[in-house]
């Protein structure tokens, strides 16, 4: 071997090399000395010899065959040139997964990438694009857990180490190298610009499928009008009800916690005040001509979300259903120990927009004739239990293109009581049915919306008037088994002619058939296990096949996602295996889940850091950016003066000073305590107080912001506040505000202001701080770039 020489950039692997040389000369030593030993002792000299030759012979041809072996790996590496990309290593393109509506044509980068759906992770390429904040909020909240202050310490140290370290790393660390980093990279470009030049293209999920579609805004726009101008189901309203329902809610729980059926805990969470008017978006269904939407109102930050949600699990707790299917796994051994009457065949219903469907008087009815299941469950009388599900229907409300409507017919899809309601109102329709049909069912399951059962062929007319004669909103369609197969789910299911069903796995031919994609920058433990659960899903489910056809079928799925070959054919190979390990796995592990957002070559090292002292939490990481940024934003915007949860900065009108502020409540209401400290003051300076006057002390004295106003008679422009951050778990919150004080070297704040930041965190509040500084540099220059491109 011939000597390293290191030089300074290098000294790391100096050490090593030198490191490796002592080991080397101290193991030399120690045969040598053995050697002698044995040769001085009183061994027979043909034996001595022999020994001696055998090993030599074991040792040269050991260190023949590790030469070999490295000789190979390094002429893998000089003759693989870096500036060539193979195309298996890349996205490829799955045509089924993207829908293009529209007349324009879309660059092949941009259609591979939004068809790999807004799930697909992209990679963090620069330091300057790491939430370093967040990630070190959530590690905070996780390093609290343990009270021992050495323990806690101790870990603040090690990841402030490691952090930094990466920061450090990250000035020295060149263009990305990665062919998958450099696809995505340019892959962005492309579908920004194509977006950006094609401002009439839409970018949305679809309601089946999963696929991504691409469709023209005024189309858009236009169907959900349509929809909308349904007059039986939504009315227009003249202004925002929300201050309303957000009262009506309060006082359905004040009264509730008076009658002492919840207790201060529960009556804290069903409490609104930051209450936001939901906004509807339509889903394309890209299964079906012209592309129509799918409604959906997304209620989570609706006034009585909460107490719906509440309301809903008392419903979930009290129905004892011997209809529902659990899932897949339980209706698959279900339905192959059934044998059905001679001369049955399979059938399928399927409600007409089950949710919207639903009359309220109806649901209410169902309620009062199960009035006996659900009592149990509640404290809640039923006058009382029925006015809040009535307040929960009513309070269906949404905005959409900047009009706000109310819905007045069903409930809507996304408020969390409506599973439930569904639920309650499809068990009384089948007690119903099943007692007004005059022949047997071997069976009867529904899952949602969704029934099977099998009966007599000439009884089909007979069934389906039967089912739509329950209610003249609720309107069934049905689905025959077509040679004896029938969809259900996801499975086949096939009618045998001894009568017998068996099942496999199976996907709609709608379905693109995409899933979580290898490539993506998600932990590789979240892909495997991914794809493990599919293999399980699809072995257990696939009665018919035997285990060649079930490997097929996940060799097929998972190469349609780019999973490599040989990890293909070890999933698929290993099919037993994997549902041997799933049903050993102990059911009742004790761990508690945080989560800290995932970041390559970063999180994984916090997370063993972290496993040492904090074994019983399981880290949850989460990606910081994926395609979905790429999507278009089809709700209704809400505005930053409506947003609560937020840390925002206010700049100061007279000098370069910011004052960076934390709110739980609406930012509105923050900064109109702001404008009344203002209006204060000025009244007093009106009355001829001057700086030493005591009210004035003391209403500087209230925030930093009005120190540095009447210290240094300056105002600050509450008009153009701008949010930082915003998260809801408050002790986060107040984290990234502390965070962005200490980095924000204009900031006006008290000192007081930051005294909840560990001082480990210095350091790297610094880096971030000069970071920003680079960020913001670059952005101005490609600002600049870009404006005089244009006037060009």
């Amino acid at each position: 071997m011939g000597h390293a020489r290191c030089t300074k950039s290098d000294e790391g692997y100096g050490l090593e090399v030198k490191h490796t040389f002592h080991k080397i000369k101290t193991f030399q030593s120690r045969l040598t000395s053995v050697a002698e030993g044995i040769r001085t002792s009183n061994i027979p000299d043909s034996v001595y010899t022999n020994f001696f030759e055998s090993q030599k012979r074991f040792n040269e041809k050991n260190i023949q065959e590790r030469s070999n072996r490295t000789k190979r790996k390094f002429q893998n590496i000089i003759v693989r040139n870096p500036h060539q990309i193979s195309c298996t290593e890349l996205p490829t393109h799955n045509s089924k997964a993207i829908h293009n509506g529209t007349q324009v044509v879309v660059p092949p980068e941009a259609e591979v990438l939004l068809s790999l759906g807004p799930k697909f992770a992209l990679p963090v390429t620069a330091a300057d694009r790491v939430p370093f904040l967040h990630l070190m909020a959530d590690v905070e909240q996780i390093i609290k857990t343990n009270p021992i202050p050495e323990v806690q310490d101790r870990n603040r140290c090690a990841v402030a180490n490691i952090i930094t370290n990466y920061i450090h790393g990250s000035r020295n660390r060149s263009a990305p190298v990665d062919p998958v980093a450099k696809f995505c990279e340019n892959a962005q470009a492309v579908t920004r610009s194509f977006l950006k030049d094609n401002p009439n293209v839409y970018v949305v999920r679809s309601d089946k499928g999963n696929k991504t579609v691409l469709m023209e805004s005024e189309d858009y726009k236009k169907k959900m009008l349509e929809l909308l101008q349904d007059r039986t189901t939504y009315a227009p309203i003249p202004r925002d009800p929300t201050s309303r329902y957000e009262r009506l809610n309060n006082n359905i729980v004040r009264r509730i916690r008076n009658l002492d059926i919840i207790d201060d805990r529960t009556a804290k969470q069903l409490t609104r005040y930051n209450a936001v008017c939901p906004r509807i978006y339509g889903q394309p269904k890209a299964h079906k001509p012209g592309l129509p939407l799918r409604p959906v109102v997304p209620n989570i930050t609706a006034p009585s979300y909460n107490l719906s949600k509440f309301i809903g699990k008392i419903f979930q707790q009290s129905l004892v259903s011997t209809y529902n299917i659990k899932d897949s796994f339980s209706f698959c051994q279900f339905i192959n120990n059934v044998t059905l009457p001679e001369n049955y065949v399979l059938i399928s219903l399927d409600v007409k927009s089950l949710f919207t469907s639903i009359p309220k008087s109806l649901a209410i009815s169902s309620i009062i004739s199960r009035w006996d299941e659900i009592r149990p469950n509640t404290g809640i009388c039923l006058d009382l239990f029925l006015e809040i599900v009535e307040f929960c229907i009513d309070a269906s409300y949404f905005k959409f293109d900047g009009q706000h409507y109310q819905q007045i017919f069903g409930t809507a899809m996304g408020n969390p009581l409506s599973p439930a309601i569904a639920d309650w109102v499809m068990e009384t329709l089948l007690d119903t049915v099943v007692r007004m049909l005059n022949i047997p069912l071997p069976f009867l399951r529904k899952f949602v919306d969704d029934l099977i059962t099998a009966i007599p062929i000439s009884e089909l007319q007979h069934v389906l008037d039967t089912f739509n004669s329950y209610d003249v909103h609720i309107q069934f369609t049905y689905e025959l088994e077509v040679d004896n197969k029938l969809p259900f789910l996801d499975m086949l299911l096939t009618r045998h002619s001894n009568q017998k069903v068996t099942t496999q796995w199976y996907q709609k031919p709608i379905a693109s058939g995409r899933f979580l994609n290898f490539r993506s920058y998600h932990p590789l433990s979240q892909k495997l296990n991914m794809a493990k659960n599919f293999a399980r899903r699809v072995y257990q489910l696939s009665t018919d096949l035997d285990d060649r056809e079930k490997a097929k079928i996940i060799d097929a799925q998972l190469q349609l996602n780019d999973y490599p070959k040989p990890l293909r054919h070890r999933i698929a190979n290993r099919m037993n295996e994997h549902v041997d390990d799933h049903q050993q796995q102990p059911q009742n592990l004790e761990y508690t889940y945080r989560r800290i957002p995932y970041i390559t070559h970063l999180s994984n090292r916090i997370d063993r850091v972290l496993q040492r002292d904090y074994g019983s939490i399981r880290l949850a990481k989460y990606n910081v950016r994926s395609t979905r940024e790429l999507f278009t934003m089809v709700k209704d915007p809400v505005p930053p003066e409506q947003q609560s949860n937020v840390v925002y900065i206010i700049p100061c009108s007279n000098c370069e000073a910011t004052y960076v502020g934390m709110t739980t409540n609406r930012l509105k209401t923050r900064i109109y305590g702001h404008q009344t400290h203002y209006n204060t003051l000025e009244k007093l300076l009106e009355q001829g107080s001057d700086a030493n006057d005591p009210q004035i002390v003391a209403l500087g004295e209230k925030t930093a912001l009005m120190n540095h106003s009447i210290n240094k008679q300056h105002r600050f422009d509450l008009k153009k506040v701008k949010i930082l951050d915003k998260n809801v778990n408050a002790h986060t919150l107040q984290f990234l505000e502390m965070g962005h004080i200490a980095s924000n070297k204009n900031c006006v704040n008290k000192r007081t202001d930051t005294e909840g930041l560990h001082a480990i965190y210095a350091g790297i509040i610094y880096e971030i701080g000069n970071i920003n500084k680079i960020r913001n540099r670059h952005d101005t220059q490609e600002h600049t770039h870009t404006t005089t491109q244009n006037s060009r």
